[in-house]
């Protein structure tokens, strides 16, 4: 009996979950004509990938399958590139170059992308100016996200790659708006540990410490398959 209650409550619980988020009425039959599998399968399908559950599993597996093989991804992206040239294979091309390392490469794939009907594209505008980021090439950095941001586009990701760009030639009162902006707004901690750099080197330690601190508690809430990235991250900081 005490199982019975419990399966009714449990479909009654996920009824009142369909009715209130606005999901498809076939739910609500599946629920109450396969009572405990229907139940399962509306959990599974609806509610789990809106938690981050099952991305965190995805990143997980992804950074366990990066370490044994680092040049896979690379590999599976120049083949589906040389197969069929698309811009998508371009793209993700260009983004396994930039993880990789290969900035130069990264460089010449994304400025490849953005031509024709993409010139304008988002993606391909934030890898060009990342890849010239790390090539030392700031103003043509600082003219993508110009770019980006007359397209509408002002999000973390541009602020970070924008602040890197801004410190490099000499805009710092740009660069710290940019900096603190990104750096409580990007998942990793790269943001966080570039911020703090950038303070102690304005010679701000007050500002530097309290950022640290910040980020120390950040750290101690990452997920443990993920905590010597974001390790890394802090070392950079203090280095």
């Amino acid at each position: 009996m005490p199982i019975l209650i419990l399966s009714l409550l449990i479909q009654v619980t996920l009824i009142i979950h369909v009715i209130r988020t606005g999901r498809p009425t076939f739910w609500i039959f599946l629920i109450l004509l396969a009572p405990g599998i229907g139940s399962l399968i509306y959990v599974v399908l609806e509610i789990l990938p809106n938690t981050g559950i099952i991305q965190s599993v995805r990143k997980a597996e992804q950074k366990v399958i990066k370490a044994v093989d680092p040049t896979r991804e690379l590999r599976a992206a120049q083949e589906a590139f040389d197969l069929t040239p698309t811009v998508g294979n371009r793209l993700r091309l260009a983004q396994a170059s930039l993880d990789m390392g290969d900035f130069s490469n990264a460089e010449t794939l994304y400025r490849g992308c953005l031509e024709g009907q993409f010139v304008d594209d988002s993606a391909a505008l934030l890898g060009h100016a990342r890849a010239l980021v790390e090539l030392g090439r700031h103003q043509e950095a600082l003219d993508r996200i110009n770019q980006l941001r007359d397209l509408g586009h002002e999000g973390p990701a541009e602020a970070l790659v924008f602040a890197r760009a801004a410190e490099a030639t000499g805009q710092v009162e740009e660069a710290d708006e940019a900096y603190a902006f990104a750096a409580p707004r990007i998942p990793s901690l790269e943001a966080h540990a570039r911020y703090i750099r950038f303070l102690r080197q304005m010679g701000r330690d007050v500002d530097a410490t309290r950022e640290l601190q910040e980020m120390d508690v950040r750290l101690s809430r990452v997920p443990r398959h993920f905590q010597a990235d974001a390790r890394k991250w802090r070392t950079f900081a203090v280095a």
